[in-house]
């Protein structure tokens, strides 16, 4: 996996695990469904399901997951377009565990095995891959890029790299959608910035398949979208944040692409919040809003617990070692409120004058239906309202 000067070489990686002509087809045609799905939201009008563990660390239960939601896709196929999280590096505010391709045996210690990270951590997203279901995850280092990101679907650049020019001139040459959480504090524009920034062209240094540095004009992408994910200001999903959210793009000369996080600040950074944040926007989306699509942190097996520090204990299965998670059973009627939601704005926007679709104009009927929506929604599923 590595050269005789002992240089981890992209191209020797994918050759000992290869992307078949199957399994790419599946990756190309989750990159283009997505395209299409965020350039013509009419002629595609369907959800983006942005959706699984924080972070992988299991492959068994990474596994079974993916099994999971390859069922409940196509289950919701219709309505929904369902992108696997499959996020193997985690940003830290400090310290802490960093992902699978850092820490594979989650020693959390200096002396982890990141070959091995990075073979495992490829060996996951291909095998999520060749089920169908497209992959999603955060790009943090881009020097790990060259590795996987011929296996994803979706790449995502999180709050606290989204002002990073770095990151910004990555984007600009990935040949995938690629969405820019807003920063930490809650503020929007550092997206709407990075969006413009990765839509040009821009000379960068990049890594071949040969491992060497190289020289290039990336040739801008087009392909972007906003994520809502709340800030230290509180939550930013309501109908009025995805008002102004629609407003700022426009007059920034972007499409209105907006997906929102059911975690992080959005949940108050409690995971039984997702459930009711994902019922607000189902009750948004019924009434007609042009949410592009949501992110949830699910797993197997609901919460998060600590890596142990003794080797000998054992860690829960299917349960997130980071972020907390929504489980399974919980996730199945978030996906089927979701899908309603998708099915009565079809009816909604029948009703309504063609020219109202551009931008969500609904807010007035929202104002007075989305609450009490979101709380028939909540009961009738049965998911967890959490301590809203």
């Amino acid at each position: 996996m590595v050269s005789s000067s002992g240089r981890l070489v992209p191209s020797v990686v994918k050759a000992n695990l290869p992307l078949d002509r199957e399994t790419r087809q599946h990756v190309e045609h989750g990159r283009e469904s997505v395209k299409r799905l965020l350039a013509n939201p009419q002629g595609d009008d369907r959800l983006l399901v942005i959706i699984g563990p924080c972070s992988v660390h299991d492959t068994a239960a990474t596994l079974e997951y993916t099994r999971l939601l390859a069922e409940a896709a196509q289950k919701h196929r219709d309505q929904l377009l369902i992108v696997m999280r499959v996020y193997i590096e985690k940003p830290r505010t400090t310290v802490g565990w960093k992902g699978l391709v850092h820490d594979p045996d989650l020693t959390q210690s200096t002396e982890s095995n990141l070959i091995k990270g990075i073979l495992l951590s490829r060996h996951i997203m291909l095998s999520v891959a060749k089920t169908g279901l497209p992959i999603v995850t955060e790009i943090l280092s881009p020097l790990l890029a060259p590795f996987i990101q011929d296996v994803l679907s979706i790449g995502v650049v999180g709050a606290r790299t989204t002002e990073s020019q770095t990151h910004r001139e990555l984007s600009s040459d990935m040949s995938m959608p690629m969405g820019f959480k807003n920063g930490t504090d809650g503020t929007l524009k550092v997206a709407i910035d990075a969006m413009t920034a990765a839509s040009r062209p821009h000379t960068i240094l990049g890594v071949d398949d040969s491992g060497h540095l190289v020289p290039r004009v990336s040739s801008g992408n087009a392909d972007t979208f906003v994520i809502l994910r709340g800030g230290s200001c509180g939550p930013n999903y309501s109908s009025e944040h995805v008002r102004d959210a629609e407003v700022a793009l426009r007059k920034s000369g972007k499409d209105a692409r907006v997906v929102i996080d059911c975690s992080h600040g959005n949940s108050s950074k409690d995971y039984r919040n997702q459930g009711k944040v994902a019922a607000s926007i189902a009750a948004q989306v019924s009434a007609g809003s042009n949410i592009t699509g949501v992110m949830i942190e699910s797993n197997i097996n609901e919460g998060r617990q600590d890596i142990p520090t003794d080797p000998s204990t054992d860690l829960a299965y299917g349960v997130s070692v980071t972020d907390g998670c929504v489980g399974w059973e919980e996730t199945e009627k978030i996906l089927d409120i979701l899908s309603l939601a998708v099915k009565q704005r079809r009816l909604t926007r029948k009703e309504l004058p063609e020219d109202s679709f551009p931008v969500s104009s609904l807010f007035h009927r929202e104002a007075v239906t989305n609450e009490k929506m979101c709380d028939v929604l909540v009961q009738t599923s049965g998911i967890n309202a959490g301590t809203f």
